[in-house]
């Protein structure tokens, strides 16, 4: 009898042990899956672009000070009293009451006179609708090795070439390359998570105050004109903060220019900050070359087409590689032929607020 007593008790025990655990462990798994779905990571992978071979070499500039030419030219000038607090009626009050503001307290996005959609009249213009899966092709680090950017532009156009700030002789090689076809960004050096590479000189660095960011912002900018905007070289870490970025969308928005995200981070924000800024973006799909041997290469560029099919446009960044050279002389002679529509990357940005606007 007391054993059976015994046995009683500790089995009850045991079934008030065991409902209180289920409980909580129904708890968890309903926990875990009634999460909003806006909170599940969907990112797609992608890879670090690569850094120059030789830094050692990179020429230096001084700062130089531009003026603006005409409706088109992005360069501007530069001074310390550009970022401005409108007035409450009158453009009379955006002309007088000019001060010295910080950017990081400064939520005011307005664009410079005369330079509002800067990117369209930059862009590539085509003069009828554009039929079948659009592909962008960019190459990237442009300008500083002269001997492979000359063989970029030789490349059928248009293709989106994207010139290193710190190159020399940038406007004649830009002038080259426009006067072919191909469409012009600017490749900004930004700030990488990697210790151990340097995207170059005037990069933007995260731990810079507001002021400085935006100097080598600018200075950047005004290496050439010509151009649709700007996407990010190396910039794994810079893309990745918030305030860095804001004061790079605020400048964008303020020339009318536009934003390639070449996704070197899976923690990017470049798109939703553009989104938020109202600067028209796009994102980079696939490197080409990150394998850069001409098999490789040709995979990607399958892969490309894929995408392009299923989604009805990619965008592919490449290097002045000679295997993406020579994958890339003979994959876009056919691409016409085939139903692709070869295109700049304005004309995809284009297309996506097209999209947009329609839905």
């Amino acid at each position: 009898m007391f054993y059976r007593v015994i046995t009683l008790i500790l089995l009850t025990v045991a079934l008030i042990f065991f409902a209180f655990h289920s409980a909580n462990l129904l708890e968890s798994v309903n926990n875990e899956f009634s999460q909003p779905e806006s909170h599940r990571n969907f990112k797609r992978e992608s890879i670090a672009s690569l850094p120059l071979d030789d830094t050692k070499n990179n020429p230096t500039f001084e700062k130089k000070i531009y003026k603006i030419k005409d409706k088109i030219s992005t360069e501007i000038k530069q001074n310390t009293t550009e970022d401005v607090k409108l007035g409450k009626s009158s453009s009379e009050d955006f002309d007088n009451s000019k001060k010295t503001r910080d950017l990081d307290n400064s939520f005011m996005i307005y664009e410079e006179p005369g330079l509002k959609d800067t990117w369209k009249k930059n862009s590539v213009q085509f003069g009828k609708s554009i039929k079948g899966p659009k592909i962008a092709i960019v190459i990237d680090d442009a300008g500083f090795d002269k001997k492979r950017t000359a063989a970029v532009i030789q490349l059928q156009p248009p293709i989106t070439i994207a010139f290193l700030t710190y190159a020399s002789d940038l406007k004649k090689q830009v002038r080259n390359a426009k006067k072919v076809g191909h469409e012009i960004i600017v490749h900004m050096a930004m700030e990488s998570e990697r210790e151990n590479v340097d995207p170059g000189p005037n990069v933007l660095l995260t731990k810079n105050d507001s002021k400085k960011i935006l100097n080598e912002l600018r200075w950047g900018l005004n290496r050439f004109n010509g151009y649709v905007g700007i996407n990010n070289h190396m910039g794994s870490r810079f893309t990745s903060d918030p305030k860095g970025m804001g004061i790079v969308m605020r400048e964008l928005k303020r020339r009318g220019l536009l934003f390639l995200d070449s996704r070197t981070s899976r923690n990017t924000i470049g798109a939703s900050v553009a989104l938020a800024y109202d600067v028209p973006y796009a994102q980079r799909d696939f490197f080409l070359d990150n394998d850069a041997s001409l098999k490789a290469v040709k995979k990607q560029l399958q892969k490309v087409e894929s995408f392009a099919k299923k989604n009805g446009y990619a965008v592919a960044i490449g290097h002045p590689k000679d295997a993406t050279l020579k994958a890339l002389s003979e994959w876009l002679k056919t691409l016409k032929g085939r139903g692709f529509a070869q295109v700049p990357i304005s004309q995809l940005v284009k297309y996506q607020t097209s999209s947009f606007s329609n839905n």
